[in-house]
């Protein structure tokens, strides 16, 4: 059983690991460290400067609506909180929600030479801009009709920030608000020539990672910085008393070391890629979806699989575009179209300070077989950026082919411009989309994993630490786990292999 007096490592320095370190500082922890082959100290999660973990992004959604269901059409991420009620993700999406304000609040009243780099006092981690929830076809899916209805119920004060498309009652309501969500309301009125459906949330926002400046605060639509969150969120670890050790080779973690010598197998600690071991009482595994790479056993439960993201660097010289897409007139957008084969999940993002646009698309899932780096007879996917040893700068020709014919049909004006760049993110799914955060089992409870963000993890960065453990004393025992590993013989297979999709 570990407490406050025991050692704690945690591999990795992402979103997971952030917060279930600073949790447990939080919680009376005195002895944890954090290792990242990433020298975040330096490189302050710049996916440009070698991050290739899904937590440095330049941007990120941020949404309460989930329904009854997550994202994906399954059961939605379940996690108790310290007083050992469930939270659903709608639930703790809103408590994140309070927490970002307060992040807003605090780095406003720091001095400058209170913050970390690059952070400044006029720094916002939250953002106005809404999301627009769009589907193909003139009635409302019931993906949408059900978030709406959750929300109604549990939420309403949120469900009045919600504006449903094609409705003058609707239009009348946003108006209220006030003229930025009214112009925004009608901005996908010609797409499809009109025959589309969807709601435009001014409850929600984005994440971004440069400095974009709100024409005028407001505590109730949410766009957080994600680098810039994720340096916050380091910082506020250091100041609980959380060590660090970054970079290669030192944060490298090159194995676990496994005692089976006795009658239980327990992980005494690590050893890094410059030779050192370090020893814990608890060695916490938050590598995303590297995870099932360190510990074989996680791949039962989650897998590595890819996204794929395109851009459009707007020339300086196009004030015009850079003004309609700015984030004060322009919200994150969703638009959902098909099934199976034919099946489009994706979306993009107001421009960033830099004048660069994102899009994503997600509605098939690509993955990387290999042999598993320490178990014989094993393949996983595993991720394959351009940082890693075989380096790969394309994305599969599928998603892209399909990107190009709805961004090209919505935004007309950018296919002179065309896509610019393009990036693989690599997310872990679990099997049902829930987040996995528990003890493995057959390690007497000395070895912890939390991952499986399925892609909407980020949002959660500031509470997800506090909500894992729910006797309120983080990892007291067998009984403080929040969300149960799976254990299926296999994830069902609706991915495809990378290798044979790329342009």
């Amino acid at each position: 059983m570990t407490g406050p007096e025991s050692r704690v490592i945690i591999v990795g320095g992402g979103v997971f690991g952030l917060s279930t370190a600073l949790w447990l500082a939080r919680g009376g922890y005195k002895d944890v460290t954090i290792f990242d082959r990433c020298a975040f100290d330096k490189t302050f999660y710049n996916p440009a400067d070698g991050c290739d973990g899904a937590s440095a992004d330049i941007n990120k959604i941020f949404r309460a609506t989930y329904g009854t269901k997550n994202q994906y059409g399954t059961l939605t991420a379940i996690i108790w909180n310290s007083t050992d009620q469930i939270l659903s993700s709608q639930d703790l999406a809103l408590e994140a929600r309070d927490v970002w304000l307060e992040w807003n609040q605090a780095i406003r009243e720091s001095r400058p030479s209170e913050l970390p780099p690059p952070l400044t006092p006029e720094d916002e981690l939250l953002k106005v801009c809404g999301v627009y929830h769009l589907a193909d076809g003139p009635d409302m899916i019931p993906r949408y009709t059900e978030n709406l209805r959750v929300m109604n119920e549990t939420a309403p004060t949120f469900r009045d920030l919600q504006f449903i498309k094609g409705s003058s009652k609707e239009e009348d309501r946003a108006k209220a608000l006030g003229p930025e969500w009214a112009e925004k309301y009608h901005l996908f009125d010609h797409f499809r020539s009109g025959r589309t459906n969807g709601f435009l949330d001014a409850g929600s926002g984005i994440t971004l990672a440069d400095k974009v400046r709100a024409a005028k605060p407001s505590s109730l639509h949410l766009e957080a910085y994600s680098t810039k969150a994720c340096v916050y969120a380091r910082h506020l670890c250091g100041k609980a008393g959380v060590k660090f050790i970054l970079g290669r080779p030192q944060g490298e973690l090159e194995k676990l070391i496994v005692d089976d010598s006795g009658s239980a197998k327990r992980v005494r600690g690590i050893r890094t890629r410059d030779g050192l071991s370090h020893f814990a009482d608890l060695v916490v595994v938050a590598c995303g979806p590297w995870t099932p790479s360190v510990v074989p056993e996680a791949h039962r439960s989650v897998e590595a699989t890819m996204g794929t993201l395109m851009f459009i660097d707007v020339p300086s010289d196009r004030q015009d575009l850079r003004k309609r897409f700015h984030p004060d007139n322009f919200p994150v957008w969703r638009f959902l179209e098909g099934e199976g084969e034919a099946a489009y999940e994706g979306g993009g993002f107001p421009i960033t300070k830099e004048g660069r646009l994102k899009f994503g698309f997600r509605a098939r899932k690509f993955t990387n077989f290999q042999d598993h780096p320490t178990q014989d007879n094993l393949r996983i996917s595993t991720p394959r950026t351009k940082y890693s040893a075989e380096p790969i700068n394309t994305v599969p020709l599928y998603g892209l082919q399909l990107m190009k014919r709805v961004i090209g049909g919505l935004f007309p004006e950018l296919t002179d411009i065309g896509f610019t760049d393009s990036r693989l993110c690599w997310y872990t799914d679990s099997i049902d989309n829930e987040f996995v955060i528990d003890y493995v089992p057959g390690y007497s409870d000395s070895l912890f994993i939390c991952t499986g963000g399925s892609g909407h993890a980020f949002k959660f960065l500031p509470v997800l630490g506090k909500s894992e453990f729910p006797t309120g004393s983080p990892l007291s025992g067998s009984g403080a786990r929040s969300k149960k590993a799976n254990h299926a013989t296999d994830l069902k297979k609706e991915n495809q292999d990378l290798a044979k999709c790329q342009s």
